[in-house]
């Protein structure tokens, strides 16, 4: 603060104050003038006293790959003077020097190797070291000890000539401490622990030893309020599933790629467990983690600064943006689990590279994933007729007391489990891209740049229904003489691109950006049957195109800032931008077969058969959309310290919808900081979140068991003629006021303990209510004629029917330790409590209450949105330790009591703590170019509670789905990564 200048680092180009010799400044000790010097530095910035900042270009070296070249090329030249005589044969060098940390400490154990050698050695007890016996020319060294950043600069070496060369080591921070972040703040250069607003930083290490091969696992694994649920009889949730923060719902979080907006997914949820219903969730998986720098989640509301769904708060996923080396990483594991049969096997491949483009810090890098999911099943026996008429149920009992059921006389000709409880097989290709070419004014602290990057992503998801049994009226025994049990299988394409430009201009940085992103869910039904199509194989048919689809999101958008010197402590750091979004959003109807009611008026059973595809009959021609809405919208963000230990920041912006109107909203956020050990911070915030595309215009009809029994339940428009005549009124935007305070503890610099309170209220907030005219219900009856030639018995709807308040409490803290030997020791915890009430509504519209006597979200789904989505609390710790070319990592998680809400009250109960441990080791060889390792989650094959009245279905379907221990057991998982 204060007279304080920065010094930063911006790809090769170092930044230094005039006057100020390399030797004076400790992030830079005994850096030489010699060309082709090179130092490896952090993220972050090191801040100086001094005088105004000018830029002085250090030529980088080559590239390892290019130095890895020319050193071969140069020793096969050597061996082959020497193998025809040569008589001219050059004397060798020798290297020599010593290894201290910043303080002029030595390093004894310190390692020294030369790129493309097998040379190397460790420092002495006096941090002296000596390498002979080199052949003469350029190598890069490198330089690596244990809990300090690892170095290489490039020396020439002469022969028959001693170079002394001593090397300065800083001490490695706090994981995720020092890092210029992203969300939080407009102002730049900004690191996580400087901020008014909570911001948690995982590192590329930790998304690697996370044990967890999706995106979304990874982080669940890390964060301490965020939820992943395992999803099944979900039907598309199977193939795409989504995280959660703080218990809110999934498109109350925005989620964004190097800073730029990620678009959301097609697929409108309605069965998903631990999720709200008719959120429309964000695709993580179809990022590759190797792709992934870090991971930066702002804990708070951002509405202000980044628009729409920032409610709960934002995750950022910066991109690799050095020229990366050739790796590729393979990982295998699977289920190895008690009392099932061992399943759910995992493949993964990740290959990467990048290049260098240009002399002045360009990068294009290029990343892969191939990854397939095997399905796990943990679905119980049934004790009732499965196959055809006649037949009695196999027998079941838990002779063993464990609660789980086994079949102890076979009496059915159905294998069993017939249901399937579990994850589905999903197959994943990805293909992503980052890269920038600066184009002008190199000398700056932002170079004029153009930057690109994006990537593409195909799955093929697979999920069931419920099984039909061979008497069932959606079943021809000609056809399906054991019953059948329907899948839904799930193409789902995605790709974004993002262009920019960004730069300096008279003083203020910009970044002018344009990109497109779209996600295209397709819904085909196998195994199935349209049974009023008839007992013939050869009138039906097994397998239909129910339909598909599309959400396009495409942005345009400008951002400026600057600082100003006003009078304050800092620079008044001013910026602002302004955006235009369009969403278009597309249902296309599915083959005639998949919705239509055939010739067939009668079922096997003397009823009549419910028309359309079992499990999900397509959409029809009617149902049909192309919306397209656009917004535009602005903003101011200031920034300063108004006085050394007071951050103050203020923003505004305004929004302006297409469909809905206009909306303003405004953040104030306070940091204060009496002394370096201590910090306060605080914010103030309004928010909003605009109802989706997907949450105006998706309608379908798909098959629900209620109370055991199979149900055609629609989802319809708020405008069709169905919500028209219920009295549904028109969606509007859900609104917000945030309130958060915390404080930040750094007793000794190697800690470090932050504890912040924050209060969510969200009125007007956005539900899919439950199924009206459910049968049994004293609505039914009146529904069943509005409901009439739409082939549902019953009707959802999306609307803003209640006020929610989440309050909660976040703890985190971080620990480094240097222990003997050289090995190094991090700790990281956290603890989240987490509370959501009603507090207004449900506000049911007043022709629905009067004439059909129902509500609009019963009693079960009130009590699953407010304690059965997420924990009461969940507390997680982390210890990674690292000796030498081993490393260590622990993991402990312990999830708080649960609600599993029903409306069945004997099959309500609380799901008590759960405990999940796990952890990897591995070993790096050869100069850390190849990593082996392998590791476990849930080490001890923990299980949610079951259900203590194990009536039938609590067997067949055992376990909770919300719960983010999830029901698969004990997961096992090897990893090499290979880099050339």
């Amino acid at each position: 603060m204060g007279s304080e200048k920065m010094l930063c680092t911006y790809r090769g180009l170092i930044s230094l104050s005039d006057g100020w010799s390399a030797e004076s400044l400790p992030k830079l000790q005994r850096i030489r003038n010699s060309p082709g010097k090179r130092f490896i530095f952090s993220s972050s910035c090191l801040a100086l006293s001094g005088p105004p900042i000018a830029f002085i270009r250090v030529t980088p070296a080559h590239s390892m790959s290019i130095r890895y070249i020319t050193s071969l090329l140069l020793t096969s030249l050597v061996w082959l003077f020497f193998a025809t005589g040569g008589a001219l044969a050059q004397q060798q060098a020798t290297l020599t020097g010593t290894v201290a940390d910043s303080e002029g400490e030595t390093l004894p154990g310190a390692n020294i190797r030369l790129f493309g050698t097998e040379k190397g050695t460790s420092a002495d007890v006096d941090g002296s070291y000596r390498i002979t016996g080199i052949e003469p020319g350029m190598y890069t060294v490198r330089v690596t000890f244990v809990g300090y950043e690892s170095i290489e600069e490039s020396v020439r070496l002469r022969a028959g000539q001693t170079t002394t060369q001593d090397f300065t080591l800083e001490l490695e921070p706090l994981q995720g401490e020092g890092v210029t972040v992203t969300v939080g703040s407009r102002a730049r250069d900004v690191a996580a622990e400087d901020m008014a607003v909570p911001v948690d930083v995982y590192g590329a290490d930790e998304i690697q030893t996370a044990g967890a091969f999706e995106t979304g696992q990874i982080l669940q694994q890390s964060a301490p309020s965020v939820n992943f649920p395992q999803q099944t009889l979900a039907d598309g949730m199977d193939a795409l599933r989504s995280f959660t923060l703080r218990g809110l719902s999934p498109d109350q979080t925005l989620v964004l790629i190097n800073g730029k907006r990620r678009h959301k997914s097609a697929l409108v949820n309605r069965l998903g467990g631990g999720v709200s219903g008719g959120s429309s969730p964000i695709d993580l998986n179809a990022i590759p983690s190797n792709a992934i720098e870090r991971i930066e989640v702002l804990r708070d509301g951002a509405s202000t600064q980044y628009g729409s769904d920032a409610i709960a708060g934002v995750a950022n996923l910066r991109l690799k943006d050095e020229p990366l080396d050739p790796t590729v990483e393979t990982r295998i594991g699977g289920y190895v689990t008690d009392p099932y049969s061992n399943d759910g096997t995992t493949y993964s491949v990740r290959p990467s590279f990048g290049v260098s483009l240009g002399e002045e810090g360009g990068f294009l890098n290029f990343f892969g994933e191939y990854r397939l999911r095997t399905p796990t099943n943990r679905a119980g026996p049934a004790g009732y007729n499965l196959g055809p008429a006649g037949q009695q149920g196999d027998e079941i009992a838990d002779p063993d007391g464990d609660g789980l059921y086994d079949i102890v006389e076979k009496n059915n000709t159905v294998e069993q489990p017939a249901f399937h409880w579990g994850d589905g097989r999903s197959e994943n290709y990805l293909l992503w891209f980052d890269g920038a070419y600066p184009v002008s004014n190199f000398q700056a602290a932002q170079p004029t740049e153009v930057y690109a990057f994006g990537g593409y992503s195909y799955r093929k998801g697979k999920g069931q229904g419920f099984y039909r049994e061979g008497t069932d009226s959606g079943n021809w025994p000609q056809v399906y003489p054991e019953g059948f049990l329907p899948n839904f299988e799930n193409p789902i394409n995605d790709g974004s691109l993002v262009l920019g430009l960004r730069g300096t201009f008279s003083g203020w940085n910009y970044d002018l950006s344009a990109q497109h992103g779209f996600n295209y869910f397709q819904y085909n039904i196998t195994n199935s049957l349209n049974a009023t199509y008839g007992p013939t194989q050869t009138g039906n048919q097994t397998e239909f195109f129910a339909g598909a689809v599309q959400l396009q999101q495409t942005v345009a958008q400008l951002d400026v800032d600057r600082g100003y010197e006003v009078g304050f402590a800092s620079p008044l750091n001013v910026a602002a931008g302004a955006v235009f979004r369009a969403d278009n959003y597309q249902l296309k109807a599915g083959e005639e077969a998949s919705y239509a009611r055939g010739p067939w008026e009668i079922s096997q059973n003397g009823g009549v058969p419910a028309q359309g595809a079992q499990v999900f009959p397509g959409f029809r021609p009617q149902q049909e959309v192309d919306e397209t809405r656009t917004n535009v919208g602005a903003y101011v963000d200031l920034q300063t310290d108004i006085v050394d230990p007071l951050q103050v920041s203020v923003a505004g912006r305004f929004e302006n919808y297409s469909d809905f109107g206009s909306t303003v909203n405004g953040k104030v956020a306070l940091r204060f900081e009496p002394i370096s050990q201590l910090a306060f911070r605080g914010t103030a915030q309004t928010g909003y979140r605009a109802p989706n595309q997907a949450q105006k215009f998706f309608s379908k009809v798909s098959t629900t068991f209620i109370d055991n029994q199979p149900v055609q339940t629609g989802i319809f428009r708020i405008n069709s003629r169905v919500g028209n005549e219920l009295g549904i009124p028109d969606l509007e935007e859900e609104r917000s006021v945030n309130v958060s305070g915390g404080v930040i503890f750094s007793p000794i610099d190697q800690f470090q303990l932050s504890v912040d309170y924050f209060n969510i209220q969200i009125d007007d907030r956005i539900t899919l209510s439950g199924d009206l005219g459910e049968p049994g219900t004293a609505g039914a009856q009146a529904i069943r004629p509005v409901l009439q030639g739409t082939g549902a018995a019953t009707a959802s709807f999306f609307t803003n029917s209640i006020d929610t308040n989440t309050e909660g409490v976040d703890v985190t803290s971080k620990y480094a330790l240097l222990l003997g030997d050289g090995a190094q020791l991090q700790v990281r915890g956290a603890f989240n409590w987490t509370d959501t009430e009603i507090t207004g509504g449900p506000r049911n519209p007043t022709r629905l209450q009067e004439d059909f006597e129902t509500v609009i979200l019963a009693p079960d789904d009130r009590r699953s949105l407010t304690e059965g989505t997420l924990p009461e609390t969940t507390t997680k710790l982390s210890a990674s330790l690292t000796a030498g070319p081993v490393d260590l990592t622990l993991r402990g998680t312990r999830y708080g009591t649960l609600l599993n809400a029903d409306d069945d009250a004997p099959d309500e109960f609380i799901i008590d703590p759960e405990y999940e441990f796990g952890g990897e080791i591995g070993y790096n060889m050869f100069d850390d170019q190849v990593n082996l390792a392998v590791g476990a989650r849930n080490l001890f094959d923990n299980y949610p509670d079951l259900d203590p009245e194990q009536g039938t279905f609590d067997i067949i379907l055992p376990y909770n789905r919300a719960h983010p221990l999830g029901f698969n057991g004990r997961f096992i998982y090897s990893r090499l990564t290979v880099s050339l």
